[in-house]
């Protein structure tokens, strides 16, 4: 087999592996998944698995790798829009088309990382990431902000997220997205257009 026709065929299984991982996943949750389950679901066997990958945690980074690509590609699409960012948080719109799966997945993940440090240090790695893209497009759109001043708003935004995904899980039906959105966009108002982190009053 020619080299381009052997790395073609990787990269197919590669990503037929990674679905079949995510459906495994859904179904049977992050802990009942073993190699076994994801082999049967991509229609491989295990052996073949795991020529692609070393094991169920290598599985996971590269879909939650493909989970923050994803949001970071919305995030410069978007280039630091409040009003988008406060739609998403309320629930009246949602990130990009699978967006609401990748939130339930991270969440699962996230639970289950409290018993294995490798997810721990996979979502800490993508935790960074995503604040590092979204604290250049802060300083990008408000250069006022010190480096400190960054760092807090990014955890601070954070927090609301995934408090705010949370929520959503749990009260889907909510009927007041909108106040929540409006309430968002004026915590966003009050940090980036009042300049309170730099020690100034706010106007009146």
């Amino acid at each position: 087999m020619k080299p381009e026709t052997a790395h073609l065929k990787r990269q197919a299984r590669h990503k037929i592996i990674l679905d079949a991982a995510r459906r495994c996943f859904e179904e049977k949750g992050l802990h009942g998944t073993t190699m076994a389950y994801v082999a049967s679901e991509a229609g491989l066997s295990v052996g073949q698995v795991y020529r692609i990958f070393d094991s169920k945690e290598e599985i996971i980074e590269e879909i939650v790798s493909e989970i923050i690509s994803a949001r970071v590609k919305k995030m410069l699409e978007d280039n630091h829009d409040l009003h988008n960012k406060a739609a998403i948080l309320s629930g009246l719109s949602f990130a990009y088309s699978d967006s609401r799966r990748d939130d339930y997945l991270l969440m699962e993940i996230n639970a289950e990382s409290t018993r294995n440090p490798r997810l721990r240090q996979i979502l800490k790695k993508a935790d960074d990431r995503l604040k590092q893209e979204g604290g250049k497009l802060m300083r990008m759109s408000h250069p006022q902000l010190t480096d400190d001043n960054v760092q807090l708003i990014s955890e601070f935004i954070a927090v609301l997220t995934e408090g705010a995904l949370y929520r959503q899980g749990l009260q889907d039906e909510f009927a007041h997205k909108t106040d929540m959105r409006d309430l968002y966009l004026a915590v966003f108002e009050f940090i980036f257009h009042k300049n309170t982190l730099n020690n100034e009053h706010p106007s009146d």
